[in-house]
């Protein structure tokens, strides 16, 4: 079978221009499709991220199913997927990177607050696409409590933390540096009622602009949007009129091309300064080359945010060891819980294979009655095999050698036949914490057992109970996997 691994890839703005970036994005129906068209094998899980700065895919799955996702990445951006542009990280690297970008420590604002929504949003929708099993479900809720305990733990989301929020703080230094006085008795226009637009007169809250407007192709949420924030709104078909009259328009729709164009915007009377935070792109940048605009996109503002990062540095470290905290105990679970389960299988197996022979061997006897026979030797089977799986459950994890482990299990309980005749134990890896690279996707691991504590004296007497019951109901299917 082929080996099931953990890979993150993706296009983002630590690895390609915003250019490049946008080419990939994809809406919410984009990738409501992608997953509709995904053909995994059995056992593998996605969860595909598009923001304003990144596109990418987090997958527990075999490289065929790999190649397929970066193949529908690639088709619904109409192209072959960028092999030499994009990042492609495995294992714990891949684990890192999701716990890095959901806590803000990728994002272009270091310590960004809405990075965290978003990929919550991106798991919900994979959820409901049939996307996310077990591993998936542990995984992204290890990278939620990760960007909690960051948010709560350091200081890395202090201050201006979202692009919404930076692109202010941006318009602001600008604006400063051109007269002096900043955003106070600014022309302010909004083009776009989402949420980074609201999240960008939130940052204006404070200030004493000269005017607000509102633009949205929705005139009902653009009212809404400035009733709020005690604006105005102007009809969508005016909206180039709009930022000509205005000092600063943000910009930040959900359109999927252009929507302010320099053929379509007359000349201000003063220089507008447009900030377009929007993925892709919803100015076009020839805007920039017409007299009397400003324009900056993201990756001016990635620029300008290499200042908050310096602010931010401090806090990085504490945020790294905490996502390196969880993310050593998402390795654990894996092999714990996920390796262990055939483990346990086979060691039923193997000696439930060694029961039906001896019964077989004696079934000859005139006096034996085969069901009764199955029934206590099943029973004894199940009492032998109590107190070991629960210990073999219980072991502490950081106790072990996986790899020895594994092969230590299959040695001691694998059926003997010339396949597995004459194979060795490897001499154990350096490392002593495990690595998801080493792990098998159904393979065991075996370790001493530790004291017996109260909760594992609780699991024994419930395996011995089942036991017991499936002494009285021998064809039931529930006693026999206990």
């Amino acid at each position: 079978m082929p080996s099931m691994r953990f890979y993150a890839v993706g296009l983002n703005h630590e690895c390609t221009s915003l250019e490049r970036t946008e080419r990939f994005a994809l809406s919410p129906e984009a990738q409501e499709t992608l997953y509709a068209n995904l053909s995994l094998s059995a056992d593998a899980e996605v969860v595909v991220l598009s923001t304003c700065n990144r596109t990418e895919a987090y997958l527990y799955g075999t490289e065929a199913d790999l190649r397929q996702v970066k193949a529908l990445l690639g088709h619904g951006a109409g192209t072959r997927w960028p092999e030499g542009t994009a990042f492609q990280e495995r294992d714990e690297d891949a684990v890192r990177h999701l716990l890095q970008v959901t806590s803000g420590l990728r994002s272009v604002v270091l310590g960004e607050r809405q990075i965290f929504a978003q990929v919550k949003a991106a798991y919900e929708r994979a959820v409901d696409a049939g996307g996310v099993h077990s591993v998936m479900h542990r995984l992204f809720h290890t990278a939620f409590r990760a960007a909690k305990r960051v948010s709560s733990e350091t200081g890395l989301v202090q201050g201006a933390a979202s692009v919404s929020t930076a692109a202010v703080e941006m318009a602001r230094q600008v604006l400063s540096d051109s007269d002096g006085c900043g955003l106070e008795d600014t022309a302010v226009v909004l083009v776009g009622a989402g949420k980074m637009g609201r999240l960008a007169l939130e940052a204006l809250a404070d200030e004493s602009l000269r005017s607000l407007t509102v633009l949205n192709r929705s005139p009902e949420r653009a009212q809404d949007v400035a009733a709020s924030f005690g604006g105005e709104t102007h009809p969508w078909g005016r909206r180039h009129e709009a930022v000509a009259a205005a000092d600063l328009a943000l910009v930040a729709t959900g359109a999927s091309e252009p929507v302010i164009h320099d053929s379509a915007l007359p000349s201000p009377g003063e220089t507008t300064l447009l900030v377009d935070v929007a993925m892709p792109r919803n100015v076009d940048p020839a805007v920039a080359d017409c007299s009397g605009y400003r324009l900056y996109d993201l990756d001016d503002l990635e620029a300008w945010t290499a200042r908050v990062r310096e602010q931010r540095a401090d806090a990085v470290p504490k945020a790294e060891s905490i996502c390196e905290d969880l993310l050593e105990d998402f390795v654990t679970w894996v092999f714990h819980q996920q390796a262990l389960k055939p483990a346990i299988q086979a060691i039923r197996d193997t000696f439930d294979t060694i029961r039906e022979q001896e019964v077989d061997r004696h079934a000859h006897r005139t006096d034996m009655d085969r069901e009764e026979v199955d029934r206590l030797t099943e029973s004894i089977m199940q009492k032998l095999l109590a107190v070991p799986i629960v210990r073999l459950k219980n072991v502490d994890p950081e106790s072990i050698d996986f790899v020895q482990g594994i092969e230590l299990l299959h040695a001691l309980f694998a059926p003997s036949d010339e396949e597995n005749a004459g194979r060795s134990l490897p001499d154990a890896p350096e490392a002593d914490t495990p690595d998801l690279g080493d792990a098998p996707s159904r393979c065991p691991y075996l370790t001493h057992a530790p004291g017996t504590s109260g909760d594992e004296t609780e699991e024994v007497e419930e395996a011995l109970r089942l036991s017991a019951a499936h002494q009285a109901t021998p064809h039931s299917e529930e006693g026999r996997d206990q």
